[in-house]
């Protein structure tokens, strides 16, 4: 098959992949007569989406470069195997994050939409876009198929990201798949030079967490913990750095939002950036943001989503353990920052900047994560985890392209420097991988579930502010969202 015709279909598929999510909420949440309008200027942004994009040759890989399909399967098949063993669909070892994620997906599957619990008090409010194309496989034909629909997903997804890498590269081969099983920080030196647990690689240890209150998470701990918000927030980077105009990117932002909130914000930056950076090389772009897919994403998508998700209050709760880590012995902390700033991207800017030291988007990506640390949102750390997904796959990009350079130079030493630097970065993502391996070997041989335990959708997931929120007083769930009123269990 052609490149060109190769890249229509992608082209398609890619925009139904992000905007697919985003319709079935608006007609499983919505009233009747807010559903079908917004459901069809959705699907009509969706067609002028990819229409638009077709015309640009956005996603279409030059005619002179060979894909060959052998490569394609390779790849399809790493990525089956990377997802198959991550734990999404329950299949291999899950890790503890699986436990409310397997928790929402059961309430989507089993509870009427929208999800409320049982006394109408409470509702469902969460990033749950990940999962409704499945929830909607799991409603029809069980929950098992629900879990195996969202393994199809997952690799749907992972594949796009592959491929849209190759095209921002120009060239179709095996190491953009490598590069995502793999890229992670120093986290094995982080821990060696800490030396709290030791560094037994045997006992397959989570290594990420070795700076306690920052982390940037490698992109195969992303998969096995919090697949949900990574292989959207990848698919989107992705697709917005191969726009070759800005008619697009406010939409693509916009569907970003229900299955990644968090790394949405993190997409804000890159994507004004992209926007200016154009305008600035010709004033008349000004007006091309001003399409009407890119205004349904603003007005109708993002206002719809944002009064969805402001009902989970979660996010504007700063522990005392946050606020005081923000104030409390800064010149000690300068340490510990640069540690981690060191570790997880500095040295990987060392040699991308022997490339690209004037090009602004390295700026760009140095400046969002060097920034992500000190922003503390709700209880728990995850604005540093999540907002710094989009910036750190840019910075992926940027590795592949220097590992590249440095290989077409000829220069010996400098690449093995660097490719020492990769190796050591790749233990993160090998742990994570040898312990999904060694525990689901052992629990399958002990007779044992690999499957996190299920926790009461109503005592554990809809009672507490991280996944719900209150239905009185909430002007999505009080003039927006379905009645539905469940009996008293």
């Amino acid at each position: 098959m052609e490149n060109k015709k190769i890249g229509i279909y992608i082209n398609i598929l890619v925009y139904i992949y992000l905007a697919l999510p985003t319709i079935i909420f608006f007609a499983g949440w919505l009233k009747w007569y807010f559903a079908l309008p917004f459901g069809l200027v959705a699907a009509v942004a969706c067609v002028k989406g990819f229409s638009n994009s077709i015309r640009d040759k956005c996603l279409i890989i030059d005619s002179s470069v060979d894909i060959e399909i052998r490569t394609l399967v390779k790849v399809l098949l790493l990525i089956a195997l990377w997802v198959y063993i991550s734990g999404i669909g329950g299949w291999c070892y899950q890790n503890k994050d699986h436990e409310v994620r397997n928790a929402i997906f059961r309430a989507l599957v089993q509870y009427d939409w929208p999800v409320i619990s049982y006394d109408g008090s409470r509702g469902l409010i969460y990033y749950i876009g990940f999962w409704l194309p499945a929830a909607c496989v799991g409603k029809v034909f069980g929950l098992e198929a629900g879990y195996a629909a969202q393994v199809v997903w997952a690799v749907l997804g992972i594949f796009i990201v592959y491929y849209l890498i190759c095209v921002y590269r120009k060239k179709v081969d095996l190491l953009p798949i490598l590069f995502l099983i793999f890229f992670s920080g120093l986290d094995y030196v982080g821990t060696w030079i800490l030396g709290e647990e030791g560094i037994d690689l045997s006992l397959a240890a989570h290594l990420e967490w070795w700076a306690y209150d920052m982390q940037f998470t490698s992109t195969t701990a992303q998969l096995f913990w919090v697949f949900n918000q990574a292989i959207p927030a990848w698919v989107s980077t992705m697709l917005i750095m191969t726009q070759k105009s800005c008619k697009n990117m406010l939409f693509i932002l916009a569907l970003t939002m229900l299955s990644s909130t968090i790394p949405f914000v993190g997409l804000i930056p890159i994507v004004l950036y992209l926007y200016a950076k154009r305008v600035m090389a010709d004033r008349s772009r000004w007006k091309e943001i001003f399409t009407f897919q890119n205004i349904t994403g603003v007005v109708l998508i993002g206002g719809c989503v944002f009064l969805y998700l402001i009902g989970n209050i979660s996010s504007g709760v700063v522990g005392r353990d946050n606020a005081d880590l923000v104030v409390r012995e800064p010149a000690a902390l300068c340490l510990k920052y640069l540690l981690f700033f060191f570790l997880e991207f500095g040295i990987y800017l060392y040699f991308v900047c022997k490339y690209r030291k004037k090009d602004s988007m390295v700026y760009l990506i140095t400046g969002i994560l060097a920034i992500c640390p000190f922003v503390m949102v709700g209880d728990n750390h995850d604005f540093c985890m999540r907002a710094s997904v989009p910036a750190l796959i840019i910075l992926m990009l940027l590795c592949i392209e220097t590992l590249e350079k440095i290989q077409m130079e000829g220069k010996k030493f400098l690449l093995i420097a660097y490719c020492s630097v990769l190796l050591l970065g790749a233990i993160t993502s090998f742990n994570e991988i040898h312990r999904s391996v060694k525990e689901t070997f052992w629990r399958v041989t002990k007779g044992e579930s690999v499957r996190y335990p299920e926790v009461d959708i109503e005592k554990q997931l809809l009672r507490y502010g991280n996944f719900s929120g209150e239905v009185s007083g909430n002007l999505f769930y009080e003039y927006f969202a379905k009645k539905y009123i469940y009996p008293e269990q």
